[in-house]
Parts: structure tokens; C-alpha cells; sequence
């Protein structure tokens, strides 16, 4: 990864730096005369994991003038260069209104400047789901989970919601507090989708509480908020699963026990959430 040469991207190159934190992130911090920028290769772990440097390039181009966003300086076959936006990650008892705002704000972003590709590829979490579970080796599949496969497999995935730009990962990690307000980074799984599939995610991952932000949610957009409890009340053991199986997938590429242990803790609230096993 160390092998690229940014000077090839019209940069005065001083350095670059291993950025941790992530499975896809083998990215790196580079800087040069011109500014700071994050360097986002394109990586067998990346696809794996459903992460799409073409479409994050797409839909970063697109939201250009969008001030927390981004802006893309560059790219080629093997990855994206990013702006680097200065500031320091939220904290996650901070993070709810902010995380709130900023899904209300993607959601309500035009797409009008969005090609047809993306436009028309819709999000799926069943797809995602199959997709993850085809990714795992057998030693990494359990009977527990190839349970719930053969379940959601089964299940029909309608947008609930008129579907919408969707970022897919507002969790706490990826809110930037800065001088003139939030930076929203890491757009690697942003797509068109269902925004109470968005909305569900983003109450997992920070393990928000769930009737505060949907209440929040929906008194920003002026919204009736029995269908988006119900909507979120839905897609919860969905996004729980995924959760599990990319979970999975970080032990299985990474081999650290930790990513084990939190797939074990997403099927425990998914066993409750949804019982299908016999006791």
C-alpha cells in the first residue's frame, strides 16, 4: 500500500500514515504542500465487506458543494484520495444530536447530479447478508447462523419508505467535530436506500437509545412517528445480522478475538429479538 506514488496525483509529497481503526481501513493519511488527505485503496478486504470505492467516488463528486462532506482531490484504479477533514472524532455520549442531524441531512440530500447506475442500485440488506455469509469459511459459519440465513433468505424486502441517499455508517466514529460544524466521513457503504434501513443502522451501531432518536428524527422531518417505530422495529434483527456476519468476517480476516466476541453479542440480541432456534 506503501508503493504508491502521490506524486502522480499533482501533490508535493512530504508523507503518508497508517490510519487504524475499521476492517476495510488500510487507508492512509497523506501529506503533502497541497493540504492533508486520506488515501482510500481499493482492497480484496474492502469488497469483501461490500465497501465500493467507485460508487463512494461517484456520490462524493456529486455532493461536492455539501460542506460535510469530503471533497475528492483524485483517484485511480487503485483507490480514492480524499480531503483529510481536520478535527477530532465525537465523543459517543456526545454524539446522538449530531449523528440525528446528519442522517436528517443526508436524507434530504438532492441526487439529482447522481448518474443512473446509482440512482437505480438500490441498497439490499438481504443481499448484503448473502453476500457476507457466501464471504465466511465453513470454519467460521455456525448452524446458529446458517439458521437465520435460510430465514432472511426466505424473507420479501420492500422499501418501507421512499427510498433516498443513504450513508449506511453515522456511527460516533465517523462524526468529525470541527471549527465550522460536523464533517461526516467513511462514505464507503453510502447508497440509495430505504432511510429507516439507514435509520436502524445508525441506532445499532452507537447503541442509541432507539425511541429518543426516532422521535428526534421525525420532529425534524416533520414526520408521523408510529410507521418509522415500526419501520425500525422491522429492519432491527436485519441489521443485527449483518452486523454479525461483518463481524464474522473481521475475525475470519483479521484473526482478533474481539470481532468474534461482538458477532456473538449481535446473534445474542438477534436469538432475542428473533427466536427461531428450538430450545
Amino acid at each position: 500500500m506503501m508503493d504508491i506514488n502521490f506524486n502522480d496525483f499533482g501533490l508535493t509529497f512530504y508523507k503518508a500514515s497508517l490510519l487504524t481503526g475499521g476492517l476495510t481501513n488500510a487507508c492512509l493519511k497523506v501529506e503533502a504542500k497541497e493540504g492533508t488527505f486520506v488515501w482510500r485503496p481499493v482492497s480484496t478486504q474492502a469488497k469483501l465487506l461490500g465497501a465500493d470505492r467507485n460508487k463512494e467516488r461517484e456520490i462524493l463528486t456529486a455532493l461536492h458543494a455539501v460542506p460535510f462532506t469530503p471533497k475528492v482531490y483524485s483517484s485511480n484504479e487503485y483507490g480514492l484520495l480524499v480531503e483529510w477533514l481536520n478535527g477530532d472524532v465525537i465523543a459517543l455520549d456526545k454524539a446522538q444530536g449530531a449523528a440525528v442531524n446528519l442522517l436528517v441531512s443526508v436524507h434530504q440530500l438532492a441526487i439529482n447530479d447522481f448518474n443512473d447506475d446509482i440512482k437505480n442500485e438500490v441498497m439490499s440488506l438481504k443481499s448484503r447478508i448473502l453476500d457476507y455469509w457466501g464471504s465466511l469459511q465453513p470454519k467460521f459459519q455456525t448452524l446458529e447462523m446458517q439458521t437465520y440465513v435460510d430465514y432472511f433468505s426466505q424473507q420479501e424486502e420492500h422499501a418501507l419508505f421512499v427510498p433516498c441517499l443513504c450513508h449506511y455508517d453515522i456511527g460516533a466514529y465517523n462524526i468529525i467535530v470541527r471549527e465550522e460544524g460536523y464533517g461526516l466521513i467513511d462514505w464507503e457503504y453510502a447508497s440509495i436506500g430505504d432511510p429507516s434501513q439507514d435509520l436502524t443502522t445508525m441506532i445499532i451501531a452507537n447503541q442509541f437509545n432507539a425511541d429518543d432518536v426516532i422521535h428526534n428524527y421525525c420532529l425534524q422531518r416533520n414526520f408521523d412517528i408510529e410507521p418509522w417505530q415500526k419501520a425500525v422495529a422491522y429492519w432491527t434483527p436485519w441489521v443485527c445480522f449483518m452486523g454479525a456476519l461483518w463481524f464474522a468476517l473481521g475475525y475470519q480476516l483479521l484473526k482478533d478475538s474481539c470481532y468474534k466476541e461482538l458477532a456473538e453479542r449481535e446473534m445474542s440480541k438477534l436469538k432475542e429479538l428473533l427466536p427461531l432456534m428450538q430450545k
